[in-house]
């Protein structure tokens, strides 16, 4: 038995999407309602006992161990083409109605909005590194194209010169890809909660 907060009536409508997005629930309640119907819900009669299934089983395993054999992964799903953000190793995809997640053999588990998430933020990491990487060819391009100049090497200037422009158009469009990919998690942040709410409505039974 489920019950879940209407998302129009929780001060964070993401909270009671999320759990929308994972099950069907029995009941969608306002926050004023439950108490009458958890009150109603707990006075009806058991239902028969629901066998658990094998994968949930498994998966209960694996979390409490921490790791699992590549055999039994492949059991309960299929090989990811997404690499663990945790661990770099294989993640499978396992899915539950419309709702898919990711777990690598080694216990470390995600759904696909958390993946997405953790997926944005290795890659803000690697183009920041790309960026620290470059500024520091750009110090040192400038130091030896300021040496042969002061050595008076002409076509090692030349070279020099030429190395510190592509190294420079580098990095801007580097740091244009950060502000880029920066612009783009702000502009999901705000348009999600509002996307899964009119998605919600309009599977909701009127």
């Amino acid at each position: 038995m489920t019950v879940v907060q209407d998302p129009d009536d929780a001060a964070y409508a993401e909270i009671p999407l999320n759990a929308l997005g994972l099950l069907r629930p029995d009941h969608i309640a306002m926050l004023r309602e439950m108490p009458a119907l958890l009150a109603r819900l707990v006075r009806e009669p058991a239902g028969a006992p629901v066998p658990v299934p094998e994968r949930i089983r498994t998966e209960v395993e694996i979390a409490r161990g921490g790791n699992t054999s590549m055999s039994t992964m492949d059991r309960i799903g299929r090989r990811s083409v997404l690499a663990c953000p945790d661990c770099n190793g294989i993640m499978w995809e396992i899915d539950e109605g419309e709702v898919a997640r990711y777990r690598c053999h080694v216990g470390h588990t995600y759904t696909a909005e958390l993946m997405s998430l953790a997926l944005d933020e290795n890659l803000r990491r690697a183009l920041a590194s790309a960026a620290r990487a470059l500024d520091e060819r750009i110090a040192l391009t400038r130091k030896l194209h300021q040496e042969s100049n002061d050595r008076g090497h002409r076509l090692l200037v030349q070279s020099w010169a030429r190395k510190l422009r592509e190294a420079e158009e580098e990095a801007r469009i580097v740091r244009d890809s950060i502000r880029r990919a920066d612009e783009i998690a702000s502009r999901y942040a705000q348009d999600a909660p509002a996307a899964d709410i009119a998605a919600e409505r309009q599977k909701r039974p009127r």
